[in-house]
């Protein structure tokens, strides 16, 4: 059930040139590939997570030009359009330039739907490495009356979990360990109280903790458990918590009678909100849904 989708330190790049576009995007909204000059064949639809609970605030910088400033953890970007190619990015501790997390060039992948999740820990005395993940967005889109949830598991010092709703009757996830994320499920939508619990074969161990969620039709979810299960042991007290976000979903186009080819370009459909200014405030809530429609042969 659950999807291994690990990534090396030079992808931590990847995730952060985002920001790039970030600072002229407002969060909450996606750029449209059909509203730019970027053939949508060679664009990438990319999201950003700091889901590193020990890690400070950073700088981002992308050809040597400051993107973005001050980037707190818990903080989820909206998708974001980039044109494929290489960039050079560097990372640094909010207002410490000579403080560098990372430094190297990087490529981005057309036609790619990612969110990329910043990870691990970073002091010394931690026990789980720094390290950047991927997970990509593929849910297709679930019918009205349903939802689609993937549970990504990115807290440093939580055991492996069951993930269960309705006092254990629906499983969401079994066996899911850190770095980690399921495949979707497909559940009826509405409103939820989620168990966390600690993995047993039956599904029914001890509950770790417990938040209520609102799922809307027609819509996928990832859930993200980040934080430190216990704070009070950890090398930053920053408390566990799930955060909700909307994912990008696709639908299957299947060519008509009259139409010789197959390959559609990929489309996204949101209402964007676009500013003039390189610098923009960060948000942790990501606003509704991006559909890409998926190029299908038969």
């Amino acid at each position: 059930m659950k999807s291994h989708r690990f990534l090396d330190n030079r992808r931590t790049a990847l995730a952060l040139a985002a920001i790039l576009v970030a600072s002229l995007v407002a969060v909450g909204g996606a750029v449209s590939a059909q509203s730019s000059d970027t053939d949508p064949q060679h664009t990438s639809y990319l999201r950003v997570v700091h889901a590193s609970p020990d890690a400070p605030p950073v700088d981002v910088y992308v050809d040597n030009e400051t993107v973005l400033t001050d980037v707190p953890f818990g903080a989820v970007s909206d998708y974001l359009a980039l044109e494929a190619g290489t960039y050079n990015v560097s990372i640094t501790a909010a207002g410490d330039p000579d403080t560098v997390v990372f430094d190297d060039e990087v490529s981005l992948d057309p036609r790619t739907v990612t969110t990329l999740a910043a990870s691990g820990e970073i002091s010394e005395d931690a026990e789980t490495e720094f390290g950047p993940a991927f997970f990509p967005d593929d849910a297709l889109t679930p019918d009205e009356n349903e939802s689609a949830v993937s549970i990504v598991h990115l807290s440093p010092d939580a055991p492996a979990v069951d993930v269960t709703a309705a006092n254990g009757s629906v499983v969401l996830a079994d066996n899911v360990t850190y770095g980690n994320a399921t495949s979707y499920v497909t559940v009826p939508a509405g409103d939820y109280s989620v168990e966390i619990r600690e993995e047993t074969e039956e599904n029914d161990g001890h509950v770790v903790t417990s938040v209520n969620v609102s799922l809307a039709g027609g819509t996928a979810y990832s859930a993200l458990a980040v934080g430190y299960l216990n704070p009070d042991d950890a090398p930053a007290e920053t408390p566990f918590e799930v955060v909700l976000t909307e994912d990008a979903t696709s639908t299957l186009e299947f060519p008509s009678d009259d139409e010789e080819g197959t390959a559609t370009e990929t489309e996204t459909e949101t209402e964007a909100e676009t500013e003039t200014e390189a610098e923009t405030e960060t948000e942790t809530e990501t606003e509704a849904g991006t559909e890409t429609e998926v190029p299908t042969e038969y």
